[in-house]
């Protein structure tokens, strides 16, 4: 990345823009790193006292259910502040869409712990009966999150949080929200999976959110500690095709596959990302899947890449999330027996699959600026294809097994270009909008660490 390039990804740039990929519009917003904190709150948690309503609770969504019912009943839609005494809370926690503004003020990530073990493969049954005691008299718009994710056969990813924030302008700040679950699920695992000494499973689809801004703009999280091995915060946009904007201040975020994803415009300052190398999985901390049109994925300036030190070996800066692929136009015909054509939807069925344009333009946008990268990532291969071949530490990627949700890195839109060219052509998509320079993964003045 050039230094013209990247002055493109300072902060205000980056969230300044929000709303349809292709027409994001202006909208400063310029939060300060540090956010406002109020002498005296609306309300206070503390789980080492009693309840004593409408100001003092036990746990975290009673005071976020008293913020929505004080909103609606005086008709304002001023900032409510939660200061969140020192202990050990329950999740799931969630902010839902009509919740006013909220500014949760933690006594900081070493005082304050937010905890659930919740996967994306908990069938919905389990989900009612593990948390179903804490929604049963939990105000409406909240009751009918909890009820939704119940009624699922299995949760799935986006509905295995500890932590939904849904509403636009929260701030949440000094507390650590933690998934712990312990990927030891039976049916997420392949078939003849070992065990770990801990009784973990390093492959299979263990996905388990810690935080989920799901769709909410404007939100700002500062020192926090967000914990979980894969998924650990998702940076949902709140439509297809279209970016809404988080901005993270001195956070330490943990995890190991793909721990940090999503559609959404993320802007992380001072931030440490720790790779945790102790369940044995192969770790990408970022997993993008940033629209084609969309100004911005996620930009990391200032922060620190590090590692748990369990083992080192095939760590990564990240992947570009192939979001909702079935079947690849990416070689796709080249001697593989498989044909892929544009369709409503991605699918594959035997041989003949296709690729939706939500799929097709989820290419995922990430820049590094000004940051420090450990040893456990090499400088020569930072980025990986999806369900591809794993490259080694001289960046060459030996043969592997073709894989039809297959996707090489795409450093910018000339690779698109390159691979996708004559297959863009034989059906008529345009995408002449595009210009053939853009930049969608890069660094600048970064440091990769010598081991």
């Amino acid at each position: 990345m050039t230094l013209v390039q990247a002055t493109a990804f300072q902060r205000n740039k980056v969230l300044g823009w929000t709303g349809p990929a292709g027409a994001e519009r202006i909208d400063p917003w310029q939060p300060s790193p540090a956010p406002a904190k109020a002498q005296t709150p609306d309300y206070v948690v503390d789980s080492a006292l009693s309840d004593r309503p409408p100001q003092r609770f036990q746990r975290l969504q009673d005071a976020v259910d008293q913020a929505l019912v004080d909103a609606s009943s005086s008709g304002s839609k001023r900032r409510r502040f939660i200061r969140v005494c020192p202990g050990t809370y329950d999740g799931p926690v969630y902010i839902p869409r009509s919740a006013p503004p909220l500014t949760f003020q933690g006594a900081g990530a070493a005082a304050v712990r937010v905890k659930a073990p919740i996967d994306a493969q908990m069938p919905g049954e389990e989900y009612q009966r593990r948390f179903g005691g804490a929604f049963l008299h939990a105000h409406p718009h909240v009751k009918a999150i909890f009820e939704r994710i119940a009624a699922q056969g299995v949760i799935s990813t986006g509905n295995s949080a500890v932590m939904r924030i849904e509403s636009d302008d929260t701030v949440i700040s000094g507390l650590t929200v933690e998934n712990t679950y312990g990927c030891d699920r039976v049916a997420a695992a392949p078939d003849g999976e070992p065990l770990d000494v801990n009784g973990r499973y390093a492959r299979g689809q263990h996905q388990a959110v810690a935080l989920h801004v799901a769709g909410a703009d404007r939100v700002h999280l500062h020192a926090l500690q967000l914990s979980s091995f894969q998924d650990t915060l998702y940076l949902q946009s709140p439509a297809p095709f279209s970016t809404a904007r988080t901005y993270l201040s001195d956070c330490k975020i943990e995890g190991d596959v793909d721990f940090i994803f999503g559609q959404a415009t993320g802007f992380f300052e001072n931030c440490e990302i720790k790779s945790r190398g102790v369940r044995g999985a192969i770790s990408w901390a970022t997993a993008p899947s940033t629209n084609i049109r969309t100004r911005y994925g996620f930009v990391f300036d200032g922060c620190r890449f590090t590692h748990d030190g369990h083992g080192t070996a095939n760590c990564y800066l990240g992947r570009q999330w192939f979001e909702g692929v079935r079947a690849t136009p990416y070689k796709a015909e080249a001697g593989t027996g498989m044909t892929c054509a544009p369709g409503k939807v991605s699918r594959l069925d035997g041989q003949s699959g296709e690729i939706s344009r939500a799929t097709l333009e989820a290419v995922g946008k990430c820049a590094v600026i000004g940051s420090v990268i450990g040893p456990h990532i090499s400088q020569q291969c930072a980025w990986t294809d999806w369900n591809g071949g794993l490259p080694n530490p001289d960046g060459v990627t030996p043969p592997f097994a073709w894989n039809p949700r297959y996707r090489p890195v795409q450093h910018g839109s000339g690779d698109f270009f390159q691979y996708l060219g004559e297959w863009l052509e034989n059906y008529g998509l345009d995408y002449s909008d595009i210009p053939a320079d853009i930049l969608w993964l890069g660094t600048f003045n970064t440091t990769f660490l010598l081991a």
